[in-house]
């Protein structure tokens, strides 16, 4: 029987984290049969505009594409700081992201969050799991999220691994925006999602986790990402798909590259030399 983990309000990331560092790895077994859940949540609008000011969107009367996914994240750590759940939260590193918007959420609506985790297997580095977040509204699913986590441990090198779609459509396409993220930008990023990963908030508090510098959230990588599109972009039927490939070392200069097609957007967030890929987006709709 699926067992229901009810929030009255967002759960706190910092003492879920704090507690993660201090009981270590997951426990052995399969994923719980649990789902957390969080309902009747109204979007805090100086919350939402300190958000798009920090991701590059246009302030507007619905959401913007990944902002559901920063509501529903806090239930995502939690339910992963469940002590039967068996990827370790202390070092999961966020592989792949896939949003699918029904429709246009309008910023006035009341959503409800339900998250839970499945399609636990192999990954060359350890294991991977989809921790999957919906939001409805009266019912009807509206945003679905699905993202993929991995905690490194026993090696499977004959794991199927998950590629990016070819990039041969960014051949040809040699300019587009650069951005300058500095070292604080990722306690930028945490203050409005309240994200404070150790990893993202400093070099000192990342370097015992194993990076040598701070490193930028996947999350706002690829919201940067979105916000750069824009228009380009339809407001419903849109699958959203972000594969991240290298962390995004801070202070660092970066550049998107997009090719536009009738029913596809392509990108690739890339070093300003173009040698490092940090993340691969397709669109399609």
């Amino acid at each position: 029987m699926t067992r229901e983990i009810t929030f009255e309000a967002a759960p706190d990331l910092k003492r879920i984290y704090a507690t993660a560092l201090v009981t270590g790895r997951g426990a052995a077994g399969p994923l719980p049969d649990a789902r957390a859940v969080r309902r009747g949540v109204r979007v805090d609008v100086e919350n939402l505009v300190d958000y798009a000011r920090v991701c590059g969107f246009t302030v507007g009367a619905t959401l913007p594409l990944s902002y559901p996914h920063m509501l529903a994240f806090p239930l995502q750590m939690a339910l992963m700081s469940e002590r039967d759940f068996p990827l370790g939260l202390t070092g999961a590193l966020h592989l792949q992201n896939v949003i699918s918007a029904t429709r246009p959420i309008a910023v006035e609506e009341t959503l409800d969050f339900t998250v839970w985790a499945e399609n636990l297997r192999s990954h060359r580095r350890g294991q991977q799991a989809d921790v999957v977040s919906e939001a409805s509204v009266d019912g009807d699913v509206v945003w679905r999220g699905v993202s993929t986590y991995l905690s490194k441990g026993t090696e499977h090198p004959d794991a199927e691994p998950s590629e990016p779609p070819s990039l041969e459509p960014l051949k040809n396409v040699a300019t587009g925006p650069m951005w300058r993220l500095g070292e604080g930008t990722g306690r930028r990023y945490a203050r409005v999602s309240g994200d404070w990963n150790p990893i993202h908030v400093h070099a000192l508090t990342a370097r015992p986790l194993g990076f040598p510098t701070a490193i930028a959230h996947g999350m706002y990588s690829y919201a940067r990402v979105v916000a750069a599109l824009g228009t380009a972009l339809p407001d419903a039927g849109l699958t959203s798909r972000v594969w991240f490939r290298k962390p995004v070392r801070l202070p660092s200069t970066v550049r998107l590259r997009s090719a536009f097609g009738p029913d596809r957007v392509l990108s690739v967030l890339a070093g300003v030399k173009g040698d490092i890929e940090h993340a691969v987006v397709e669109h399609t709709w």
